[in-house]
């Protein structure tokens, strides 16, 4: 592993990489960062606090619209909304798809084909960072998390419903994905471990 580069230089290619318009700030407060999530549609925000330092957030649904490539068929130009890469010495390195909605009106297929899609977008981001950066192990070895945070404002929505994951189920494909219901602030390890 002596050639693996540091996950700070991943973060900070990622930076580079980036325009700051798809870069969501942290925000510094008593302990470990924070960060609001604001749904685009909606213009509700979630808080997740506890960010690990080593971060960035990305906005994926600010990625170009590839519908003039692919067809969009198979739902393959959908992309959830937030993606965090985070690298934290006791919780280790994580990519987590988010997918917000201030109600929860959208079937599952929709929301596995948007998570899809924000993993297809990290790994074309992986993929150059490999090419231009020249960083042969860009982005490896982190584990994926994926969630659907839905009934952000429960003050206006009026659907209720279960968590689509199994309770315990590890959430590490877009089709198991966790739902979490009516929070308007989640702690960060609430997206990367399984419920009890």
């Amino acid at each position: 592993m002596g050639s693996r580069v540091s996950l700070v230089n991943d973060i900070q290619i990622l930076r580079e990489m980036l325009n700051p318009d798809v870069q969501v700030t942290l925000q510094s407060g008593q302990g470990r960062p924070s960060v609001q999530l604001t749904d685009s549609q909606s213009g509700t925000t979630v808080e997740i606090k506890g960010v690990p330092p080593e971060s960035i957030v990305i906005r994926a649904e600010g990625f170009e619209n590839p519908l003039v490539i692919f067809n969009g068929s198979k739902g393959e130009c959908k992309r959830a909304d937030f993606v965090i890469v985070s690298k934290d010495e006791d919780a280790g390195r994580w990519i987590i798809c988010i997918e917000t909605q201030e109600r929860d009106s959208k079937k599952a297929w929709h929301v596995i084909q948007q998570l899809k899609g924000a993993c297809c977008f990290i790994n074309y981001c992986k993929c150059i960072g490999k090419s231009f950066w020249e960083s042969k192990e860009f982005l490896d070895d982190y584990d994926y998390r994926f969630v659907s945070i839905v009934d952000i404002n429960p003050n206006r929505s009026k659907r209720r419903t279960q968590p689509f994951d199994p309770a315990g189920a590890l959430h590490n494909r877009p089709d198991i994905f966790k739902k979490l219901v009516q929070r308007s602030t989640i702690h960060f390890s609430k997206l990367i471990h399984p419920e009890p």
